[in-house]
């Protein structure tokens, strides 16, 4: 290679174990979920021992190049250099005495649903709700789970209790030996050092699950507001939560399927389906006129399993997202955010496969287990309930598109809520238009601090560099 420094990084692992654009594999390991944040890296390479990885994150510390960290690239990790793959971290173990489980940082969730079940079946994790999520990038960066309303975030210390890293020096740890830096980690992000195994609490949890989309025609989205803003105001079962979201996400151009107009709810029930069905539960829902009933009765495992088809514009879309927390549900706030969604794709219909509006109804526990604001994680919580998650996105190829789909979103969060702050954002998405500052508040300065400590040059990316 032509680059001395490149070439020395690229020899810690095997030929075998480096991609360049030229192999057949490179688009699939190197891909972001946004298109537009590509850097295109000119390797990636996937280490197979922590002594292999750890050799190579210290060496490119005292170089300048540009590395990245991926587990599935959900969270557009990508580099202009080396992007590092930890795909081969897929160790795993379960210990019944204490009701945790050990992982490596390589899988994905449904990768972890699976032994889980396998080895400890009637446990279940405060897992993502899509199967093809990476653990890592989730974990860190928050980590909201059908189990969230009665067990907080992954993120949360009575979820997550330790996590193996490498640090910059290539020097390896459990985080909870500094306990400054598992801090950083409880949602603050991979930038503090290489997370490569997690230890996290699993609870014993029901396996008889009512749960599955509720369809509605476009004329029914003021009786599903009406009765969805009820709902959200009553229901305090820490076993139940819903997802009304436009029906493109699953069963239209969202999916790369033909433009699906509509509405749904998806309805989560551990109690089970009699529970689901009855007044208690979803028959409220099913019993607004056009509903279609396509619930089910399934496992955990098999309740993430159903939003895998929004995995469809992975790599193939120029998309931007914000989940936005907000404090309550009412008729006026769904109204707000279907007008937006309708508003946008008739101003530019080539947003129609990218552009989505998601509202998560959950239970004050999701972001309130721990306190607000929070002492004991790095993202500091809020005393928000939901989550009004909102994407735009458009094919690559059109600039006035992109720019259009990027100011709406950023505009979105203050028109659909009056009294959105710039605080009220969830971890996971902090696009530009973000100031995580705000997000972070009382607990950015310490967050610097913790930075310059154990990344100062900032090899591993991240919010926290003083300007």
């Amino acid at each position: 290679m032509a680059d001395p420094k490149l070439a020395s990084l690229l020899a810690f692992v095997s030929p075998s174990d480096i991609v360049t654009p030229e192999s057949s594999h490179y688009q699939e390991q190197s891909k972001t979920w946004a298109v537009q944040a590509n850097k295109h890296p000119l390797a990636v390479v996937s280490p197979r021992t922590v002594e292999a990885l750890s050799g190579m994150i210290a060496y490119a510390n005292t170089t300048d190049l540009d590395i990245g960290i991926r587990c599935t690239g959900i969270g557009n990790a990508t580099s202009k250099d080396v992007l590092i793959s930890l795909s081969a971290f897929k160790a795993f173990s379960f210990d019944p005495d204490t009701e945790t489980i050990t992982f490596g940082a390589g899988h994905c969730w449904g990768e972890i649903d699976a032994k889980l079940e396998e080895t400890a079946p009637g446990y279940a994790a405060v897992s993502a709700r899509c199967t093809y999520v990476g653990v890592g990038g989730s974990i860190l960066h928050g980590g909201q789970s059908w189990l969230s309303s009665e067990y907080g975030l992954a993120c949360d210390p009575q979820n997550l209790l330790d996590v193996q890293v490498i640090k910059v020096d290539g020097s390896i740890l459990w985080a909870s030996e500094e306990p400054d830096l598992l801090w950083a980690l409880r949602g603050g992000g991979g930038g503090f050092g290489v997370a490569i195994a997690f230890k996290m609490r699993v609870y014993k949890y029901p396996s008889s699950i009512f749960c599955g989309q509720i369809i509605y025609p476009p004329a029914a989205l003021k009786d599903v507001a009406r009765e969805t803003a009820a709902f959200a105001s009553r229901c305090d079962d820490v076993k139940m939560a819903l997802h009304l979201y436009c029906l493109d996400m699953t069963a239209g151009t969202y999916a790369g399927r033909e433009a699906n107009p509509g509405l749904a709810i998806f309805a989560y029930d551990a109690n089970g389906p009699e529970h689901g069905r009855s007044g208690a539960g979803f028959k409220w829902a099913l019993d607004i006129p056009g509903a279609v009933d396509l619930t089910k009765t399934l496992n955990f495992r098999g309740v993430n399993q159903q939003f895998d088809a929004s995995k469809a514009p992975f790599g193939k879309i120029n998309t931007w997202a914000a989940g936005v927390t907000v404090p309550s549900v009412d008729e006026g706030l769904i109204l707000r955010a279907w007008n937006w969604y309708l508003s946008l794709l008739e101003a530019d219909l080539r947003l129609v496969m990218g552009t989505y509006v998601l509202m998560e109804v959950m239970q004050k526990a999701v972001y309130q287990s721990v306190g607000f604001p929070s002492l004991v994680s790095a993202w500091p919580h809020t005393a928000n309930q939901h989550n009004l998650q909102l994407g735009t996105g458009v094919i690559p190829g059109s600039p006035e598109s992109d720019a259009l789909a990027h100011k709406a979103l950023a505009e979105a969060p203050f028109e659909i809520r009056p009294g959105h702050t710039g605080a009220d954002y969830f971890p996971n998405f902090l696009e530009d238009f973000v100031d995580p500052t705000k997000v972070f508040g009382a607990n950015w300065s310490k967050l610097v601090e913790i930075k310059k400590k154990y990344d100062r040059n900032n090899k591993l990316g991240g919010p926290f560099i003083e300007e």
